[in-house]
């Protein structure tokens, strides 16, 4: 981990270069989130839907196997997103460079998003920045999407130990009468404080160690006290 440290009278500063990482087409929408709200992180969103890339914002897109999806995205083939992904690694290499910290949003169950998270941790790993990834589960009810998302778990968990999931199916166990666009919010929310007290640990870690001149922070985080993702504390129905 590289971030930028600064002295001034014996105060270390740290500055860490923290980047939200969407893919596909759930993960891009919480990229979206993050832009709007002017939250102090990168925003980049990585589709192979064109339609849905246009409708991102984000400080950096990546339109990725144009030539193979034709901007129709990869209709639940995680296998095709996998290899889309392996074939723009150069591109999202290039995007992530010079980051510290990444997070990666996606929507298990797809194409785009499930094969490609592995594909990206692997990259993140390889530049030594620190990586989580923030899965959200499809529904108990989506039974075509349900062995797809766990395949995909368990490829991104391969790389990618710091790994997190949202169940659909607990949001709609605890708001039962919650709109659509409510329990959207509220799991968005929750990813964003996530994201921010886990960044928030991570540095205070660094100070106390740089403090004790024993700077030995782990890119597996296994630290009992570390954030825990806390789905719909924000929003009570």
């Amino acid at each position: 981990m590289e971030a930028d440290t600064r002295e001034t009278d014996s105060i270390v500063t740290i500055e860490p270069r923290v980047a939200v990482v969407g893919l596909g087409g759930a993960g891009c929408n919480v990229v979206s989130v993050f832009y709007n709200a002017l939250a102090p992180v990168d925003t980049i969103a990585i589709n192979t839907d064109r339609k849905a890339l246009d409708e991102t914002v984000a400080d950096r897109k990546l339109y990725i196997c144009k030539e193979v999806t034709k901007g129709e995205g990869t209709r639940g083939d995680a296998g095709l997103g996998n290899k889309c992904a392996k074939v723009h690694e150069e591109n999202i290499e290039k995007a992530l460079i010079g980051h510290d910290i990444v997070f990666l949003v996606v929507g298990l169950g797809g194409g785009t998003g499930t094969g490609a998270a592995s594909v990206v941790a692997d990259i993140c790993n390889r530049n030594n920045m620190m990586t989580f990834t923030i899965a959200i589960n499809p529904f108990s009810f989506e039974s075509d999407r349900l062995s797809v998302a766990r395949n995909g778990l368990r490829s991104i968990r391969a790389v990618c130990p710091n790994t997190f999931t949202i169940e659909n199916d607990k949001v709609l166990e605890l708001m039962p009468d919650a709109t659509f666009s409510e329990a959207v919010r509220a799991v968005n929310e929750s990813i964003m404080d996530f994201v921010g007290k886990t960044t928030e640990a991570i540095l205070s870690r660094i100070e106390a160690e740089i403090s004790s001149d024993k700077l030995t922070v782990s890119m597996e985080i296994k630290d009992r006290n570390m954030p825990e993702i806390q789905t719909l504390s924000k929003i009570k129905t």
